[in-house]
């Protein structure tokens, strides 16, 4: 008789169980919505047992042993993408079929789909807790796109693309970049419990799906994972890894357990994990890919009221790029098709839901795979270079270990996962999601209230691309880096912007405590393959639960204080890497002197002391009637009468006394611009 539930020792009831749980014969276990505690081992006796997790069911537990049998769980998770799209997966069980006890990995035609028998159902049908399944295909190699199955039994099957299977393990493997991906599209080849892979979505077949709504749903089937599961992660590489159970994983936990050896006091991988974002694609060609890593940061693991820390962590928006197909990095316009968070309204009372995503990444969801990574040296940004592999810019971790000798024979450190970090979390849009996953939301209000105080600065060059800057406060960290609360700048090109954290490197994320006094240094780099200067705007794009008074972009070199808070800042930058021209201020301390004239002319006026040389930019080409330079006592010492207008306009300043002046800009129509210049010779 089928449904016949025997569990060795107590019959299982939801959130409690104790010992193992045995499943006999063609008997199953079904749970809706709740989570199965298991202190002991699951054993599936026979090929016919089950377990069907579903509505958000999640396994978790306790010891660390193998499970048996040569049954299978069944759990779903939808990916969110059509047919060009990549998500980044985690299998949450292994193969039953091999004879061996535990987590012996994952096999691709381990992915099934949900079926229903449509003729026994009323509309609207549904497969949310249905118990049957059909087989996937896994297309050949030749065949690039997905296809969704239409969810009835004698409909057509899943049909998966295996072009776009592959795995990423820098453990077994020293390959970086395009050359360190393994394809999976073999049926026999074995993703290992711990390691992700990734996968391409579907395209809905005609007539509609039950499985499909903007996303295919696939049904994992096999032995659930359990206990401790190590991954390798190479020196100066990262590993694609991913959730490995059948149940949501804390990946603060996660961090804490792995990133730090006290004994040691060295880092053993970096405090952060890392998600792929992308723009729903249009074809399967790379130039054509939009789309970035985006990072969870842990902010510390103070014991508080949230899941047992004081805070949930942070999420560091991506920068969106192309890459050209022969894999070489693509910084042209063509990216300007996708920008960064918007400026919020006036009112400040609701934003756009990626400038909220903290806390959202804490918990990775059910199938869930994600970049760790291990930063041990200093790498340049590389396009083109001959004799190199292209890279992005990245700055070593700071403390992290030498490494040792890996299981695949090379250097870096064996991450763990163990049941600690399991919990009985379901997806939403607060706390966990895969990928952009739908949910259930929760106030909004209620999003901005959990979070610590934040503001986040865009920076945008040539309107190619959003560069966020976040910034944390909280009197917990310092002004130098603070382990787990910093986060290193993120694909860092030629023409970028970054925070700077002491010598420690250049940073997307920055903690600290707040004082309206202190000043927080930002370095701006455009690259020397543009011939003149270009627009780098600077925008306030959100301030949560932090309400400072004001928020100047404070210019050293001319003494400017631009006001974010009244508005976007656009300057015209040359050529060169400004390491201590530009800052973050919360005051204004450059006296009784209007840094802009009341009617906003759109001069940049600066002096470079190295080269001895005073520079006005001239953007709108405005007709210039005059430029002059007096001293503090109001003493005219330099006057320029341009006979055409320029662009730009550039004097020489090596016989002038050090001293602050005042350069005043005069257009034709009587039009000033004035700002304080410091001179040092």
């Amino acid at each position: 008789m089928k449904n016949f539930i025997y569990i060795s020792l107590l019959f299982l009831t939801a959130n409690v169980a104790n010992a193992q749980l045995n499943v006999v014969g063609d008997n199953f276990v079904f749970s809706k919505g709740t989570d199965i505690f298991v202190k002991e081992e699951v054993n599936l006796v026979n090929p016919e047992s089950r377990i069907f997790l579903r509505g958000e069911a999640q396994l978790i537990q306790e010891s660390n042993v193998p499970n048996e049998g040569e049954g299978v769980l069944s759990i779903f998770q939808e990916g969110t993408s059509n047919e060009y799209t990549y998500n980044y997966w985690s299998a949450p069980v292994s193969d039953q079929t091999t004879g061996t006890n535990g987590n012996v990995g994952f096999k691709n035609i381990q992915l099934t789909y949900p079926t229903v028998d449509l003729s026994l159902m009323t509309p609207p049908t549904t497969t949310d807790f249905t118990i049957t399944n059909g087989d996937a295909i896994i297309l050949p190699f030749n065949m690039k796109n997905g296809i969704s199955d239409d969810a009835d039994v004698g409909g057509s099957q899943l049909q998966i693309a295996g072009r776009w299977l592959y795995t990423y393990d820098s453990g077994g493997n020293p390959a970086t970049g395009y050359a360190g991906w393994s394809n999976f599209n073999s049926p026999t080849a074995i993703a290992r419990s711990g390691y992700g892979f990734t996968m391409k979505g579907t395209r809905e077949v005609t007539g509609g799906s039950l499985n499909y709504d903007g996303g295919q749903r696939y049904d994992f089937r096999g032995r659930p994972n359990n206990g401790t599961i190590q991954v390798g992660v190479g020196n100066d590489n990262g590993t694609l890894a991913g959730n490995p159970y059948p149940s949501a994983l804390d990946l603060k936990r996660f961090i804490e357990e792995n990133s730090f050896d006290s004994g040691a006091g060295t880092v053993l991988m970096d405090p952060w994990v890392e998600f792929w974002e992308s723009q729903e694609e249009t074809d399967h060609n790379l130039v054509s890919y939009l789309g970035g890593y985006a990072r969870y940061v842990p902010l510390g693991f103070a014991p508080g009221s949230n899941d047992g820390y004081a805070n949930d962590g942070t999420y560091l928006e991506p920068v969106f790029r192309r890459t050209n197909n022969d894999g070489t990095i693509n910084t042209s316009s063509s990216t300007t098709s996708l920008s960064g968070p918007p400026t919020p309204p006036a009112d400040n009372t609701s934003f756009v839901d990626n400038a909220l995503m903290d806390g959202k990444r804490r918990y990775a969801a059910v199938g869930q795979g994600f970049f760790i990574s291990r930063t041990n040296t200093d790498v340049p940004y590389r396009n083109n270079v001959a004799g190199f592999p292209d890279s992005y810019e990245q700055d070593a971790t700071p403390n992290i270990s030498a490494g040792v000798i890996l299981p695949g024979g090379q250097t870096g450190e064996l991450i763990t996962f163990n049941n600690s970090m399991r919990v009985f979390q379901r997806e939403n849009t607060t706390t966990s999601i895969f990928k952009a996953a739908p949910g259930v939301s929760d106030p909004q209000s209620a999003i901005v209230a959990n979070q610590i105080p934040k503001m986040i600065i865009n920076v945008i060059p040539e309107n190619l691309y959003v560069r966020p800057l976040k910034f944390i406060f909280d009197d917990s960290t310092t002004q130098g880096y603070d382990y787990s609360w910093e986060g290193t700048l993120s694909g860092r090109i030629d023409t970028d912007a970054y925070i700077k954290i002491g010598t420690e490197g250049e940073f997307g994320l920055s903690s600290q405590p707040f004082d309206e006094n202190m000043t927080i240094p930002i370095g701006v780099e455009v690259a020397s393959s543009n011939t003149s200067p270009i627009d780098v705007e600077f925008e306030l794009a959100f301030l949560i639960n932090f309400s400072p008074n004001d928020v100047f972009l404070h210019d050293t070199q001319s003494g400017t204080y631009h006001d974010l808070k009244a508005g976007n800042k656009t300057l015209l930058i040359a050529p060169g890497h400004y390491t201590d021209r530009f800052e973050i201020t919360f005051k204004d301390t450059s006296g009784t002197l209007s840094n802009d004239s009341v009617n906003e002319v759109n001069f940049d006026i600066f002096q470079n002391n190295n080269r001895r040389e005073l520079t006005i930019l001239n953007p709108n080409q405005e007709d210039v009637a005059s430029i002059a330079l007096f001293d503090l006592a109001g003493r005219e010492v330099l006057s320029n009468k341009p006979a055409s207008t320029q662009s730009s306009y550039t004097f020489d300043t090596a016989s002038l006394s050090s001293a602050i002046y005042i350069a005043k800009v005069t257009t034709t129509d009587n039009k000033e611009k004035s700002v304080k210049v410091s001179i040092s010779n």
